[in-house]
């Protein structure tokens, strides 16, 4: 989040890290509890098995690409280091089809699971761009043209603007034959939008994409994870400060002695595979990951956005301020209440003529249902005990996408990226070869 990065987002409210809440001492194994299978909770912190792994690159060459925006917005002094937008290019000797993917909610451009794709992809011998979502601080300050993210429709705008200015800034020696998108989790609804923009601008630059474990009703999911949250971990700060008593020290001591952070959007999930193991305790860790995004979503939506709910708009915070204050009350703030609060007044102000049950409706993958329906480059992969879909969700994929959606027995939210079988299926999917292939 600007100056304050993820990492310094920690340490400043580490009372938001691991551990097990006194509200969840009873839980036991999850069973009962309100709380996603144990199946779906290990496999989206544990990802896939060793032995069920794809082949990647020993190595993959890659260069930071950082553009600045002819749109952007000022930038207010506290965010300071997300003035340029950065991207991570992975660029073939020759020509070759270039893959952007797209990451998940509030990642930055160069995460774990954003490796793994790139290795698969340019192994497969694509050039391969990886960016950031559209919710995260570094995109929201750049790129952003109104600075109040997760609205579907203003997001993919967004996207797709800063696509097309990055394409002709890469190198000259990057030569493109098509171009293609893969994204993940919100990042795959955002890729969606992206090419149903294109094919409504009528330019024919984005070809195929590939959603994985995309949601379909955005506030739906969002309002998931938000239970997801008050069931493991409890709705009130002194909940938080339980959770962080029990296994702060242990966590940090396990990468004091690795020696090595990666501050992604799995940060907690691989932490929590570790040193956590009953299935409250994992149910709290994937709460958490996805409630540290909402933080800097929810700081920065609220600066831009002047709405006061946790930044005075008179008195804007400078790079010298201490944060504390707002990330305490931060934390305990849900996904619900950024809608509410922050993104559903800031759009219904500048939408005039619009209420809140059209703004929830454009909120949700129905919105191009029908180029999802009937554009046959539009691809989906998703998994029957995803946490942030119900059934009747996962149904209309499969009815609106037909043979062009894999759906596996397994794997929770992204727990089968990298996946042996979730790889050859992304490859065909890209090809153009999908269903009639063999992983």
């Amino acid at each position: 989040m600007g100056s304050c990065s993820r990492f310094a987002l920690l340490v400043a409210t580490s009372v938001l890290l691991l551990g097990r809440p006194a509200s969840a001492q009873n839980l036991g194994d999850g069973s009962g509890a309100g709380l996603p299978s144990s199946a779906a909770l290990r496999a989206t912190v544990y990802g896939p098995a060793p032995t069920d792994l794809a082949p990647l690159p020993a190595s993959v060459p890659l260069e930071e690409i950082n553009v600045r925006m002819p749109w952007a917005r000022p930038v207010p002094s506290v965010l300071w280091f997300d003035r340029r937008l950065r991207a991570w290019l992975s660029a073939q000797p020759g020509p070759a089809p270039l893959v952007i993917v797209i990451s998940g909610i509030g990642s930055g451009g160069n995460s774990a699971k954003q490796s793994i794709l790139r290795g698969a992809l340019y192994g497969a011998g694509y050039h391969v761009l990886t960016l950031p979502s559209p919710t995260a601080p570094g995109f929201i300050v750049s790129s952003s043209s109104t600075g109040v993210a997760g609205d579907l429709t203003q997001d993919g705008e967004d996207l797709y603007a800063a696509i097309r200015h990055i394409l002709p800034l890469l190198p000259a020696r990057v030569q493109i034959t098509t171009v293609d998108l893969v994204g993940y989790s919100l990042g795959g609804a955002n890729a969606a939008m992206v090419k149903a923009l294109d094919t409504t601008a009528g330019r024919d630059l984005i070809r195929r994409v590939v959603m994985i474990n995309p949601p379909v009703s955005l506030l739906a999911s969002i309002r998931r994870l938000d239970q997801l949250f008050v069931a493991s971990i409890g709705p009130r700060d002194a909940d938080i400060e339980n959770l962080y008593r029990r296994l702060y020290a242990r966590l940090a001591n396990a990468y004091y002695e690795s020696g090595a952070v990666q501050l992604d959007e799995g940060f907690l999930l691989r932490a929590a595979g570790d040193i956590l193991r009953t299935d409250a305790d994992l149910a709290a860790a994937i709460a958490l990951d996805f409630r540290l995004s909402l933080i800097d979503l929810f700081f920065v939506g609220d600066l831009y956005a002047k709405t006061g709910v946790v930044v005075d708009p008179q008195h804007l915070q400078d790079v010298e301020n201490s944060l504390d204050g707002i990330y305490a009350i931060l934390r305990t703030r849900s996904y619900s209440e950024y809608f509410a609060r922050v993104l559903a007044p800031y759009y219904l102000q500048h939408r005039p003529g619009s209420n809140l049950e059209q703004l929830a409706a454009a909120n949700d993958l129905a919105v191009i249902g029908e180029q999802l329906r009937t554009d046959s480059d539009y691809y989906a992969q998703t998994s029957v005990d995803d946490l942030i879909l119900n059934d009747a969700e996962r149904a209309w994929l499969q009815n609106t996408l037909g043979s062009r959606l894999a759906v596996y027995s397994h794997g929770g939210h992204l727990g089968n990226i990298g996946e042996r079988r979730q790889i050859s299926d992304l490859l065909a999917m890209l090809a153009g070869r999908w269903p009639d292939h063999t992983p």
